[in-house]
């Protein structure tokens, strides 16, 4: 056996990327205090109030994934990514998206390649029901080697967060559709180390599994808040099981998660990756997690199931800082 993968020996080092936030955070706070603007925190995002409306603007990228969806020409997905990642933030601070710009980035003149990204792009501005208002195109042959794609999206708010997440709520998990759009930089070296692209992969081609897209949570998390089923969302992302932090405050989770989907036991057998690495890289198949007070989990669930996703109650928070 080899010696075991991490995030950090595939490249990314997540305690510097988190001392990365710490600076922007410290900017982002440093500006807002010398212009007099007043921040509003969420668990995903930070708002301001323009007149009698709450906004936010977020942005995100769909990362290497791209690095697959380049070499396949399999593009739209990222396009669908970008939007739809930054979607699912917005809707679990209670935002709706308004408006969208996004910035693709690649290294030569290939206008069938900007064009898929493009389509992924309206297919989930339709969804979501946001305008695109632009965005920009660069060609930097010396720089970019394939594509980069990112997104921003402005959005309003159209429900309040109902109250503070107490000892007893409980935590659900909604599936995801496999990686989403994080961990790819681990993923692509443990996976790509031992398999083609074309080969069957816990019964589909590794590329399907590596190209499927985002899920949208966006409707289901809107009608949970409208409906004061949930007191907080999140949505699991980069940092993996590590992001339910940003709404426990003091708190912690006792959780038992289920059996992840293949793909992720492969990737953590062939990488020797230990599971704990996992749980902080992968959403290991759950993309949202939805906590609630104890009388309102028959109702969660029932609106979940009405969106056709799958859903586990994982367990509860409790008073100690504990994940898991």
């Amino acid at each position: 056996m080899g010696m075991a993968w991490t995030y950090e020996r595939a490249g990314v080092n997540l305690a510097r990327h988190w001392e990365m936030h710490s600076i922007a955070n410290a900017v982002i706070h440093d500006i807002a205090g010398k212009l007099g603007v007043e921040l509003m925190e969420g668990g995903f995002t930070r708002s301001i109030k323009l007149g009698n409306h709450e906004i936010t603007l977020h942005t995100d990228g769909v990362g290497t994934k791209s690095i697959i969806a380049w070499s396949t020409g399999r593009l739209e997905v990222i396009g669908w990514d970008c939007v739809i990642g930054n979607v699912n933030d917005i809707a679990c601070d209670g935002f709706i998206p308004i408006a969208i710009t996004d910035y693709i980035a690649i290294s030569n003149n290939d206008v069938d390649a900007v064009r898929k990204v493009l389509n992924g792009i309206k297919d989930a501005a339709l969804t979501v029901g946001a305008a695109v208002l632009g965005g920009e195109t660069a060609i930097m042959p010396d720089l970019i080697n394939g594509i980069d794609v990112s997104c921003s999206v402005l959005g309003v708010r159209k429900t309040g967060v109902i109250g503070n997440v107490g000892v007893g709520d409980v935590v659900i998990g909604v599936e995801s559709n496999g990686l989403h759009m994080n961990g790819y930089t681990l993923a692509r070296k443990v996976l790509l180390s031992r398999y083609r692209l074309d080969d069957e992969v816990c019964g589909d081609e590794l590329v399907n599994w590596l190209l499927r897209p985002t899920t949208y949570y966006g409707d289901l998390l809107i009608r949970l808040y409208d409906n004061g089923l949930i007191k907080a969302a999140v949505h699991i992302t980069g940092g993996g099981f590590t992001k339910v932090r940003r709404v426990l405050g003091n708190l912690g989770i006792e959780v038992e998660v289920p059996e992840p989907p293949c793909i992720f036991e492969t990737i953590r057998d062939l990488g020797s990756v230990e599971w704990g690495e996992m749980y902080r890289v992968f959403n290991m198949g759950i993309g949202l997690m939805l906590i609630a007070g104890e009388e309102y989990v028959d109702d969660v669930i029932r609106v979940i199931g009405d969106s056709g996703l799958k859903y586990w109650v994982l367990g509860k928070v409790i008073k100690d800082a504990l994940i898991f």
